[in-house]
Formats: structure tokens, C-alpha cells, sequence
């Protein structure tokens, strides 16, 4: 269940830096244009992250702690992929 998951919140994360490649492109320069970036560096970090957990903890038995780090990071990257929509949809408004 735990690696189920994990990997969820990775393949989300994933598709977020897609996500992050595409708004960044459609961001004009500018202040946004510079914080496009900041964030989309941070996501492929977190998104690395996401890989490292899943790798280190692939072996590991079951457990309430590892069922709860992957509820957090799955919901982690629901909020990123919600960030991401509400920026989207600020700069479609401009």
C-alpha cells in the first residue's frame, strides 16, 4: 500500500514538472518569468525527492510511519499540482 503510494505521488509529481515546463513557457518574463523558475526548480527537486523515498524505502517492511510519509508526500504533490493550476490560471487572466 505504502509503495502504491509513493509511486502515485511520484507519477503526480512527474506530470507536475511537465506541467511546471509548459507554464513556465507560457509565463512572460518579468517577475513572474523569475519565479516560474524558482518554483520550477524546486519542483524537480522535490520530484527527486520523491524518487530518493522510494528508492531507499523500497525494501523496507510495512509500516504505520512509512504509510504516513506517503500520505503526506502524496498529498504534497496534490497541493503542488494545485498550485500550479491556480498559477496557470492567473497568467491566463492577464
Amino acid at each position: 500500500m505504502e509503495k502504491a503510494l509513493l509511486l502515485l505521488g511520484l507519477l503526480l509529481m512527474l506530470y507536475n514538472v511537465l506541467y511546471g515546463f509548459r507554464l513556465k513557457r507560457a509565463i512572460p518574463g518579468g517577475v513572474m518569468g523569475e519565479r516560474g523558475g524558482q518554483m520550477l526548480f524546486l519542483i524537480v527537486f522535490f520530484a527527486l525527492g520523491y524518487l530518493g523515498v522510494l528508492l531507499l524505502t523500497w525494501q523496507e517492511p510495512s509500516s504505520l510511519l512509512l504509510l504516513l510519509l506517503a500520505l503526506i508526500l502524496l498529498l504534497g504533490a496534490v497541493f503542488v499540482y494545485l498550485v500550479l493550476r491556480l498559477v496557470d490560471a492567473i497568467v491566463a487572466s492577464l
